[in-house]
């Protein structure tokens, strides 16, 4: 940021003030021959400093409206898609309140900006031997799930127009890894039941909560993260009258898939392919959780 004009020229006085054989310039008169100079300098150098200022500020405005091409922005893009518009190639278009834009240059961009229709909310992108892989899913009353075959077909023509040319991308947008897990929960016989059932209210499940909810916080916060255990059993064991868990197996597979114990790996984390997870509805967790006090 600018300094003012005064900055700028007790800097220099500091400076002259600090040089010894300067040490006989001390007239305090306003129109002292170097005081005359002082100023004359700092204005100059203000004048400099303030078109700085507004060339940065041109710089960040324009970094904002140039695609950057790395991974990051790949996945941001991504959330920006919306169905059933069409890009166009313009320098105009129009914002989510309904403000005309105006851009420095040409870019591909929706006429307007309709946020009801950006339905992908789960973006990830990842290079390998020279391919992009973008995974998306969309979000249904709080739960992930892929986009349908019509709506991946539209946003893999999105990124027709919008792709810098020559670069190849892969589209994904799976069904949910699945999850299975046993755990052993000590639980307070005074808070739950053997059944793990709050006996306040006889219908919550704190540690079957605990498990979804964090499967839940994983797809939106770590979408195409790596699902480690320890937290998992962390939020299992901070539930509502849970003592002590210990997981006995945690396995998880892709769609289509084997299952894979995690507990079996070296870093007991897991990788998913769709880029979340979800427990596998064959196995129930009141299942597969034994309690005991």
């Amino acid at each position: 940021m600018a300094r003012t004009i005064a900055q700028i020229k007790q800097s220099m006085i500091d400076q002259k003030n600090a040089e010894a054989g300067l040490s006989g310039v001390t007239s305090t008169s306003s129109a002292a021959f170097w005081n005359l100079i002082f100023y004359i300098c700092a204005v100059a150098i203000k004048v400099i400093e303030d078109l700085y200022d507004v060339l940065r500020s041109d710089v960040e405005e324009r970094k904002l409206e140039i695609p950057t091409g790395v991974l990051k922005w790949y996945a941001a893009e991504s959330l920006n898609f919306q169905y059933g518009d069409q890009l166009v190639f313009r320098n105009t278009y129009t914002d989510e309140n309904g403000i005309l834009i105006t851009l420095k240059g040409k870019s591909i961009v929706y006429p307007v900006i309709d946020l009801d229709k950006r339905i992908i909310e789960l973006a990830a992108a990842d290079e390998a031997g020279g391919l992009i892989t973008i995974k998306v899913a969309k979000i249904t009353s709080g739960v992930a799930e892929p986009l349908s075959a019509t709506e991946l077909s539209t946003f893999e023509d999105y990124w027709k127009s919008k792709r810098f040319a020559g670069t190849p991308i892969i589209f994904k947008s799976d069904n949910p890894d699945l999850i299975k897990l046993y755990y052993t929960i000590t639980y307070d016989p005074e808070l739950l039941d053997n059944t793990g059932t709050l006996i306040s209210d006889g219908a919550t499940k704190p540690v079957e909560d605990a498990v979804n909810n964090f499967l839940q916080t994983f797809q939106t916060e770590n979408f195409n993260g790596t699902m480690q255990v320890m937290k998992l059993t962390s939020a299992i064991a901070a539930a509502t009258g849970v003592i002590n868990a210990v997981a006995t197996a945690v396995e998880a597979k892709p769609n289509g898939g084997a299952y894979t114990d995690i507990l079996l790996t070296t870093s007991q984390s897991y990788s998913s392919i769709a880029g979340y997870m979800k427990a596998d509805p064959s196995f129930l967790l009141s299942s597969t959780i034994t309690y005991t006090s």
